[in-house]
């Protein structure tokens, strides 16, 4: 064979011919691969047709041939960080390759917050000249099996690149870079708002019971929907695994950085075997050993449930049983208000100095203290820590946000002492301890740090259930009878709701629900979930009103999305308020349309007040509307504008918010009121689903 080789070069000299290679996105120029590895390359060409591929550094040449599917697969031998160096394949040139350390950046929206959004950007981005630091940016997409390519180029960072691409990863690279004076490639994935079974495997999510819990989810989510509608999004089983991860693999990497859990937050209890199982998924794939794998732990935020973020970031302690991860804590460096902290250079340094001490050797402090175990000396519990070897600290000031508890399981409020590298809490309500917990509210702010500054993590000393499902309310009016039909459910995990009508705070003696009932009486209907006696930490509540168009009919000239339908088409009469969930049934959704409705008062009525209740949940892809026009008519069919109200509450307010858009005017006789919610458009520049259709929410439009 090689024998003819030679004579062809020397008969048809410049005239031989390969075969045609197409490559995936993640092979082309500026690439970095990972150094001192088997590298694999591959790409896809004519079943049978062979394949050339050799890189500058050595000129091996491997030669491999397509297989049945045209797919081919070569690792190459790469040597100690350096470049640029160029990688033939066939008659293709891939230019400016560098040899380094190569790293996945994944999760949701603080994954994917970009540098232009951080603190001190305007500088950061005026001098992110570093050619040597590799940019690959993965375009959002979901699928509902595994792509073979993504869409994506490696650029180098400059001032130009940097500004779009995720902080953290930029922040997590470049302290790399500085450290060890070698090229970085960093491949970002990542979707706000997306969910940690979107990145799982499908096969390996049925394998295990979170997995399947969130495939049924998914499944009822499918039922649920109209006929021809997939309802795939950037939170379903395996969707963003398939089109944005699944691509990427085998690709050379050191390790990966995660930056998730917001979404999962509801479902808390599920999350630490979720990464883990996650974890494993993506190792076993990538077959490059058990690689780093680096997360960052949630910063406080005032989540519209109580515990789950700060049980979430319990959920992501326990995840260190996971062999070869590290967490980064950040609850020093959050905002309650805001579930996008803009500090995201600490974030980023912080999951660097992980990586700087565990895969590179470098003596640096790595973690804040993590709870290690506990003792009970009496009255008060004396907790221990790894990672305070030279201390405990809290900045001069008083211990904050410990509670402790005893055989009741309830916590008080505590007193903390620092003794050393060990805590001793106590509290004087509790005689006879148990247990104690750390900063276990969603939007805890405290102030524990070992003495190189880094803080410490959410912690509890329980294993005790912690239950936060919610009550769904939903309100039916009835015309006949003039009176309300409640129905109530609880989740799965649900035993039992107890109730009440009267604004009160359901307790054990409250009554116990037991189907639908009738109630003509107004006011705050309050609901809790129990599980095998255990109350829930949320009461949800629904505020149930009368007023002149309760009940109407209503005719709808842009339909609601049929997954957000608030119980159908008197959902905006029915008497019911929505709550701060959106989830909660009783809000109508329309994406990329406006809310246009005549509502049917049934006869002649003296009106001089209209109300709508408008949601914003930004992070959501929620807006207020614009504003709203109000329109009466006694006919249905020549309408007078009553007034136009502004929206007055920015795009930019990024906490849950519901407000009431109210015109008020003199008597009035009318028959038809038209309301108009005009949709805010497009997301903007900013926003991690930038250029995509905003939603606007409504629940009840109240007629005076």
């Amino acid at each position: 064979m090689k024998y003819w080789k030679i004579i062809l070069i020397v008969l048809f000299p410049g005239q031989i011919l390969f075969a045609q290679v197409k490559l995936p996105s993640l092979f082309g120029d500026n690439l970095v691969l990972q150094q001192q590895f088997d590298a694999p390359l591959w790409g896809w060409a004519k079943p049978g047709d062979v394949v050339l591929v050799s890189g500058s550094w050595n000129n091996n040449t491997k030669e491999i041939a397509a297989g049945a599917d045209g797919k081919w697969i070569v690792k190459l031998q790469t040597p100690k960080a350096g470049g640029p160096y160029f990688i033939t394949i066939n008659d293709d040139t891939l230019h400016n390759v560098m040899i380094g350390e190569v790293w996945i950046c994944s999760g949701q929206s603080n994954m994917q917050w970009a540098l232009s959004q951080t603190d001190n950007a305007e500088k950061e981005i005026e001098n992110a000249n570093y050619p040597e630091i590799r940019l690959f940016y993965v375009a959002r997409d979901n699928a509902e099996n595994p792509q073979k390519d993504c869409y994506g180029k490696w650029e180098l960072c400059n001032p130009e690149t940097a500004e779009t691409f995720s902080a953290v990863a930029y922040y997590f690279g470049k302290e790399l870079f500085n450290e060890l004076d070698v090229p970085i490639g960093l491949i970002h994935t990542s979707w706000g708002g997306s969910s940690a079974q979107a990145w799982t495997n499908y096969q390996v999510l049925q394998s295990t019971y979170e997995g399947r819990f969130y495939i049924e989810k998914y499944r009822e989510k499918i039922q649920a929907s109209a006929p021809g509608i997939l309802p795939r999004d950037h939170q379903s089983p395996s969707g963003l695994y398939n089109a944005m991860l699944h691509p990427l693999i085998p690709y050379s990497i050191s390790g990966a950085i995660w930056y998730q859990g917001e979404t999962n937050a509801p479902e808390h209890y599920l999350y630490r075997d979720l990464m883990a199982t996650m974890i494993s998924n993506w190792r076993d794939e990538w077959d490059q050993g058990d690689f780093p794998f680096y997360f960052v732990q949630l910063a406080p935020f005032e989540y519209n449930m109580p515990v789950i973020g700060a049980a979430l970031r319990d959920a992501q302690r326990n995840t260190l049983d996971v062999a070869n991860t590290g967490m980064a804590v950040t609850i020093d460096i959050g905002d309650p208000e805001d579930i996008h902290p803009t500090n995201k250079k600490d974030v980023g340094k912080r999951l660097a100095v992980w990586a700087l001490n565990k895969d590179y050797g470098k003596d640096v402090v790595f973690s804040g203290p993590m709870y290690s175990s506990h003792e009970v000396e009496g009255n008060n519990i004396r907790v221990f820590f790894d990672y305070a070897n030279n201390g405990l600290d809290s900045n001069g000031e008083t211990l904050t946000h410990f509670e402790m508890a005893g055989k009741d399981k309830q916590f008080y409020p505590a007193d903390a002492i620092i003794d050393g590298e060990e805590l001793v809490v106590s509290s004087k309500y509790v005689q006879y301890p148990l247990a104690v917990r750390y900063a276990f509210h969603n939007g805890d702010e405290p102030n524990l740090f070992n003495k190189e500054g880094l803080p410490a993590s959410t912690f509890r000393t329980d294993n005790w259930e912690i239950f936060t499902d919610k009550v769904k309310i939903v309100c039916e009016y009835l015309e006949n009878e003039d009176t309300f039909l409640i129905n109530m459910e609880g989740s799965d995990r649900s035993t039992e709701i107890r109730y009440t009508i009267d604004g009160t705070v359901p307790a054990q003696n409250s009554k116990i629900y037991t189907g639908p009932f009738k109630t003509n009486k107004t006011g705050l209907i309050k609901a809790i979930a129990c599980m095998n006696d255990i109350p829930s930490a949320t009461i949800t509540e629904g505020q149930v009103i009368r007023h002149m168009a309760t009940g109407a009919d209503v005719v709808y000239s842009n339909m609601y999305n049929q997954n957000y339908s608030g119980g159908g088409k008197k959902a905006l009469v029915n008497g019911l308020l929505g709550s701060e969930d959106f989830y909660d049934g009783n809000w109508q959704g329309f994406q990329g349309n406006n809310l246009e409705i005549i509502i049917d008062l049934g006869e002649k009525k003296n009106i001089n007040r209209i109300k709508t209740n408008c949601l914003q949940v930004v992070n959501s892809w929620i807006v207020f509307p614009e504003y709203v026009e109000y329109y009466v008519s006694i006919d249905g069919e020549s309408f007078n504008l009553i007034d136009k109200i502004e929206n007055k509450i920015p795009v930019t307010m990024m906490e849950t918010s519901i407000q009431q858009l109210m015109v008020e005017f003199g008597e009035t006789e009318t028959r038809f009121v038209k309301v108009i919610a005009k949709n805010y458009g497009k997301l903007p520049y900013w926003h991690p689903g930038a250029g995509n259709d905003a939603w606007v929410f409504i629940d009840e439009i109240i007629v005076e």
